[in-house]
């Protein structure tokens, strides 16, 4: 069998290779479609949330191709998405919801970025001995929600702006536990639950809805405080 169609088998709720066997965890991914269609209703011309819509469209998409097919080729699919999403966000909040230019919101991504591939070396370090540990990026991409609310209070273009989008991003970093939570347990917990990496989805569609409408709230400021917006800047 060539390498990138083998089969992968992480999750309790699958029991052989044929298509059906995670039902749950492939139907789950619906919350990433509904989520994505909220999304891109309230948009309103702004092209980064758009942006981020269709990534969070791409990534139900992914993640049910993977737990459909369930091989190396979707699983590379799926943590593709993941990856993409995350680095547009690093890069859109700081450019609309902190104001910042083009240089400077690239700065902040990359530093963003090197923060998250540094926790999963170190997570790469200890699990053999810290096995309940999440994925080093995801472990990184959490820690770094924790950073941004703070942030974007503080350096949001309009107070009231800026103290909306960071109760977003604090909803998502809490929502983000609870679902890294379930994704540890999926396998420790398999006996007696069944599975629960399916609320792994629920939950994460959220965190990603709520990271998204940190970014939509400077276009939704009164007109005589907002500053030039993301849409503004890709327009001119």
């Amino acid at each position: 069998m060539p390498y990138w169609l083998t089969a992968v088998n992480i999750y309790c709720e699958r029991t052989d290779t044929s298509f059906w066997s995670e039902p749950f965890n492939a139907l789950t991914n619906l919350a990433f479609l509904i989520a994505a269609g909220l999304l891109w209703s309230r948009a309103q011309g702004q092209g980064g949330v758009r942006l981020l819509a269709i990534l969070i469209g791409l990534i139900g998409f992914g993640s049910f191709l993977f737990h459909t097919f369930g091989n190396r080729l979707t699983g590379l699919l799926d943590v593709f998405f993941i990856a993409t999403f995350i680095v547009a966000f690093a890069y859109l909040l700081p450019r609309v919801s902190w104001q910042q230019t083009r240089w400077r919101a690239l700065g902040a991504m990359v530093l963003a970025l090197s923060f998250m591939a540094g926790t999963t070396a170190l997570v790469g370090n200890w699990r053999a001995t810290l096995d309940w540990l999440p994925p080093g990026i995801y472990l990184g991409a959490w820690l770094m929600l924790l950073i941004y609310a703070p942030l974007t209070r503080r350096l949001g273009s309009v107070a009231k702006v800026g103290r909306s989008a960071s109760r977003f991003i604090w909803c998502a970093a809490s929502l983000f536990a609870v679902s890294m939570t379930a994704r540890q347990l999926d396998m420790p917990l398999c006996l007696s639950t069944g599975g629960l990496h399916w609320l792994w989805h629920l939950c994460n569609a959220w965190v990603l809805w709520a990271c998204a409408r940190a970014i939509q709230y400077p276009s939704q400021a009164p007109q005589t405080e907002r500053t030039e917006t993301f849409a503004d800047r890709v327009g001119s």
